[in-house]
């Protein structure tokens, strides 16, 4: 069977796409798919599609709205959270407790990082995320908020969250900088900083809870899932053998020669860390859980969804 499959350029999927690890009976199509869902996107509500790679913001509330997806556990997308909070330093925010009440940017609301990284301030930090004033430059939600929310949307021309920490018009921000340049800008104006050092408190938090926050996953059709019960577990074991290819490959010196002693680092990372990008639901049975707890908690879902709502059931004995 031909698979529509998203053209991810990811070192760990790449041997998916090259066509040095297969699928049993499926040819891969690379096509774009969208990860964001800013607008209604037909092809995902109808199940018009075969995979795709979607941010985790959207996974759980496009289910429980019916949408004709189902989710895969392949977390092909990880990225600390705690380096997307910055905070102005004439905000009064000394402890993550200070945050309360604040005014928070971001591009959109709700994403995978503001609800996992609401989740930990809360469940970590013990501050009271319902109290956030959100700043939002996009208007429109999808998907229902189930609990009240205090969202605004500024007047005026559209701007970045980063630009308005700078501005002096929110107090801090929690939004996905995929920008060189504003990195540069916030890391070097001495107005803003980081609230944590987030290095230290992503390592701590993965050695008390074996998370490490996923930014993407894997959806397929779910309609697609109903027509062949076997697939979702045949592309589940080749994203592991294309993941084990992808580390042989650093490990045997045969790929990433843009980054200086790659291989060291790898070996490095895996004596501290394991496979912070590990797949199946056993393996991320915390990192799952506490992610359908956001969700509720936060009015993204009206309920906790269980795992057979939200896994292809090919996989959940993973």
């Amino acid at each position: 069977m031909d698979l529509l499959f998203p053209k991810m350029r990811y070192d760990h999927t790449m041997p998916l796409l090259d066509g040095r690890i297969e699928i049993p009976g499926v040819t891969l199509k690379p096509v774009a798919t969208p990860a964001m869902v800013w607008e209604d996107q037909p092809d995902l509500r109808t199940g018009d599609f075969g995979l795709c790679d979607l941010n985790g913001g959207y996974w759980l509330s496009a289910i429980e709205a019916g949408w004709e997806l189902i989710g895969l556990p392949l977390f092909i997308k990880r990225k600390s959270l705690y380096q997307y909070l910055f905070v102005r330093n004439d905000a009064g925010i000394e402890v993550p407790g200070d945050l309360a009440g604040k005014r928070i940017g971001t591009a959109s609301y709700p994403t995978g990082i503001t609800i996992q990284l609401a989740g930990l301030l809360q469940g970590r930090h013990g501050v009271d995320v319902s109290s956030f004033r959100w700043v939002v430059n996009r208007k429109g939600a999808v998907f229902p908020l189930h609990v009240e929310t205090h969202i605004e949307h500024p007047d005026g021309p559209s701007k970045a969250p980063w630009d308005r920490l700078l501005d002096g018009e929110v107090d801090a921000i929690m939004t996905d900088i995929s920008d060189g340049a504003a990195w540069e800008r916030l890391e070097g104006d001495p107005g803003v900083r980081r609230l944590f050092d987030y290095q230290a408190e992503d390592k701590k938090l993965y050695d008390e809870t074996g998370v490490y926050p996923v930014m993407h996953l894997i959806v397929m059709s779910k309609t697609l899932d109903r027509e062949h019960p076997d697939l979702a577990r045949k592309l589940y074991d080749g994203f592991e053998a294309a993941k084990t290819r992808a580390y042989e490959d650093i490990l045997n010196d045969r790929a990433g020669f843009s980054v200086v002693y790659l291989r060291e680092r790898l070996v490095e990372q895996t004596a501290a860390w394991g496979d912070p990008w590990v797949y199946g639901v056993a393996a991320n049975r915390n990192l799952i859980d506490r992610f359908i707890e956001y969700n509720a908690a936060q009015g993204i879902t009206s309920r906790k969804l269980g795992d057979e709502e939200i896994f292809a059931a090919g996989t959940l004995e993973t």
